[in-house]
């Protein structure tokens, strides 16, 4: 029994299940997306919560989550645009060790950054605004460098030349040519820093004070201090569709900005001296210093005590004395994460996989894997708040079996597994499939030997990301996580809330764990993903 391919040079013989393979992703979102954020929206067409969507009381922190999020963009910008010019565009020694730094920040948990911060600048800084916007700036370095170094690696400089030989200033040439070419890199950046620093909750709720609040810690306080679900569920509402009009923005700007056609371009030699050396050398030693800073005084804070150099907290992470009955042992959380991340990348292996699978196929299978990306664009507050009113009371209460973290979590993972596997399985050659077709193999054994060693090595790296997107996750975690059992960065936050050296030293130590294993998934990804798979065929 067979279906038909629409992939590669023409249509062929496939398994006739690959056809309905989306139906389990597509069950999945109905049932742990849609129907959340149903309930949700029902809470708010309530008697109550139609009323708080208007009240002064949900919009007053809108202003100043904005002011943050446009102030903490433009801090990555300005930070971010000479160094995405310099390790994309220039050939230097140590140039490979810059790009994979800058991204450090991207992938460690909110919570461990913004203990870091804590660490390199002393107790003595006063929390707020300054310092949540500097958090949130090394944070999503790696968007803007990431971003707009893709599209200025492939400008060659030739406009620029043209400009400066009509007389033209470096600066002015900048201004006019390049900086428009740069625009919709610039734009997308600049949508992604804002949507992430205006609903951020572990950076704001370590480092931040009144002056910094955003709705994604109002929602936070709503349902676990006030217990105002029906307000909670207008914030999230309100947050919902602020991030929706911003990433609208985004794209509109970067489509209706100057377009020309980019080609691929070497890298430049550094300048061979003057300012322009200068700055190009001073650049990279900076991205360097500042990502590493924040991450080595953690670690040396989780190795120091008031007596000098000492081991003491990392021998107390089994211990119950460095919290509470309450709390749990530093250990069993980081059991209880490790135990999420498995069943995390489990989940969303499989529900992304087959989502990514609908890309082999016509018709409307393909739309299963652009609906997995929308959890991207929803926010782990509304995603953990969605999840908690449906499924964490009765009739339908799922909080004792310990599935709602890692549900909410795979939700999150999901998008990345297809952003990983779906690019990987449309450069497959088909005809591998077609070659062994002919010798006579069944169709579900050709398409296993088309595209099953592909599949084993991004599925693979997709488990490393989903595990390394859980273990850090925060937001979801504190909706839905049980007293009893928190994951390592509900555990961080707990510990920091408490007073005393010990609760200090060892959520560091914590800390420092979680930077180790998030690294480890990460370069997991980058040695089995896409870039480093063999083709299927010979061509």
């Amino acid at each position: 029994m067979a279906g038909r391919l629409g992939h590669g040079d023409g249509p062929l013989n496939t398994p006739r299940w690959l056809n309905w393979a989306w139906l389990l992703p597509a069950a999945f979102l109905a049932v742990f997306l849609a129907y959340p954020l149903g309930v949700l929206g029902a809470h708010v067409s309530s008697a109550g919560g139609a009323e708080r969507l208007i009240a002064s009381s949900t919009w007053q922190v809108v202003p100043l989550a904005v002011l943050q999020a446009m102030a903490s963009t433009l801090m990555a910008l300005i930070v971010g645009l000479p160094i995405a010019n310099v390790v994309s565009r220039y050939d230097f020694r140590g140039r490979a060790l810059g790009q994979a730094l800058v991204t450090v920040p991207f992938v460690l948990p909110t919570v461990v950054v913004a203990l870091a911060f804590r660490a390199l600048l002393g107790p003595g800084v006063p929390q707020g605004f300054a310092l949540v916007v500097l958090a949130h700036a090394y944070v999503n370095l790696a968007v803007v460098v990431r971003i707009v170094g893709s599209q200025w690696s492939q400008h060659d400089g030739h406009y620029e030349n043209v400009a400066r030989t009509l007389g033209a200033t470096r600066w002015t040439a900048f201004r006019t040519v390049t900086l428009p070419m740069l625009r919709p890199a610039i734009s997308s950046s600049a949508a992604v820093v804002f949507i992430f620093s205006f609903s951020s909750l572990g950076i704001v709720l370590l480092l931040g004070d009144s002056s910094t609040r955003t709705l994604e810690s109002q929602i936070l306080r709503q349902t676990s201090v006030l217990l105002d679900f029906p307000g909670a569920a207008a914030s999230a509402i309100v947050q919902l569709v602020l991030v929706a009009g911003v990433l609208a923005a985004g794209t509109l700007a970067g489509r209706t900005s100057v377009r020309r056609r980019m080609r691929p371009t070497s890298l430049l030699p550094v300048p061979a001296g003057g300012s322009a050396r200068w700055a190009v050398t001073a650049t990279a030693l900076f991205s360097y210093a500042i990502v590493a800073a924040p991450i080595a005084a953690l670690v040396v804070a989780s190795v120091r005590s008031a007596g000098g150099w000492s081991l003491d907290w990392w021998l107390r992470l089994g211990s119950v004395d460095v919290g509470t009955t309450r709390i749990g042992s530093p250990l069993a959380a980081l059991g209880t994460s490790i135990g999420f991340a498995l069943v995390c990348a489990l989940v969303a292996c499989v529900v992304g996989g087959l989502a990514a699978v609908a890309v082999l196929t016509r018709g409307r299978t393909r739309v299963i894997s652009l609906l997995a990306i929308i959890p991207l664009g929803i926010s782990s507050a509304t995603l953990g708040l969605g999840t908690l009113l449906a499924f964490g009371r009765p009739p339908l209460d799922l909080r004792p079996s310990g599935l709602l973290v890692p549900i909410a979590h795979s939700l999150v993972a999901v998008p990345l597994v297809v952003a990983v596997v779906a690019p990987a399985l449309r450069a497959t050659d088909a005809r591998a499939l077609a070659v062994a077709a002919s010798l006579g193999a069944r169709p579900t054994r050709a398409f296993v030997t088309a595209y099953g060693s592909i599949l084993r090595v991004v599925m693979l790296a997709s488990a490393g990301l989903a595990c390394a997107v859980s273990l850090g996750e925060f937001g979801a975690a504190s909706f839905l996580t049980r007293a009893g059992s928190p994951t390592v960065p509900v555990q961080i936050v707990r510990l920091l809330s408490r007073p005393g050296e010990q609760s200090y030293g060892v959520a560091a130590v914590l800390a420092v764990v979680l930077v180790a294993l998030t690294l480890t998934m990460v370069l997991l990804v980058d040695r089995l993903g896409p870039s480093r798979r063999r083709p299927a065929v010979a061509t």
